[in-house]
């Protein structure tokens, strides 16, 4: 059996262990792959779909890494002894370790500093990028490991695309640079990767140094989409590892 799963090209595959998780309905009928309970799992199949996940990754269970996500700005640091908490960003330096994003919808943004040898995760729905979550982890490189903004490499994760996404006033009111209104109506169309971006370069790092996924997660039926499946939902994994 072998895992599908999106291929970042931004990072150097011999160094770096990373991707994003399609459904693989062959191997997980018949919502597909899911981190995640949502309302598709029982604790006791979410965690045959983890260890499943390990197995075929060839990565040992203990050493993928995931967070309970509240979609805050917090960003921690996680090693192999480091359990399951409360946060919406994780990286490491440490090699075999695999942090793992969970997404639908929600935009995934993974970081590899090949200087220093440190990966990060981080988890940029709305809220976290209306709380700038990608310029707090850039921050912690910086300060932990003298990190320099034009090193990183980094990876934008499949989303909701700015063709797809509508949001209302309440949100569109933070992102002025990347949202338009939609003729007749009160909502807007908001590109979170777009804006995820300027934070990026606004942060210093280079504009040909981000991969962004072409993939909307609302068009693309083999990647799971709250907003397209409600309950059926699952999660995806938004994966980086040093190897």
């Amino acid at each position: 059996m072998e895992l599908e799963y999106l291929k970042p090209t931004i990072f150097d595959s011999s160094k770096i262990l990373s991707g994003v998780t399609t459904k693989n309905l062959q191997l997980f009928p018949p919502y597909g792959l899911s981190l995640s309970n949502a309302d598709i799992l029982d604790d006791f199949e979410l965690e045959r779909h983890k260890a499943m996940f390990a197995d075929l990754l060839g990565v040992h269970r203990d050493k993928m890494k995931y967070q309970q996500q509240t979609h805050s700005c917090i960003v921690r640091h996680v090693n192999a002894d480091s359990k399951y908490e409360n946060s919406d960003g994780m990286y490491t330096c440490e090699k075999g370790i695999v942090l793992n994003i969970k997404i639908a919808d929600c935009t995934a943004v993974l970081i590899h500093d090949p200087v220093r040898c440190v990966v990060m995760g981080l988890h940029s729905g709305w809220r976290g990028t209306q709380q700038n979550i990608t310029k707090t982890g850039i921050n912690i490189l910086q300060k932990k490991f003298h990190s320099r903004p034009e090193d990183l490499l980094v990876y934008i994760s499949p989303a909701a695309s700015g063709k797809n996404y509508e949001v209302g006033v309440d949100v569109a009111k933070y992102f002025p640079r990347s949202v338009i209104p939609v003729v007749s109506s009160a909502k807007f169309l908001f590109d979170n990767r777009h804006e995820i971006c300027l934070q990026l370069t606004d942060c210093g790092v280079l504009s040909n140094h981000i991969e962004v996924s072409p993939e909307c997660t609302i068009d693309n039926t083999n990647l799971h989409s709250f907003r397209r499946d409600k309950q059926f939902s699952g999660r995806m994994s938004a994966f980086i590892g040093l190897v």
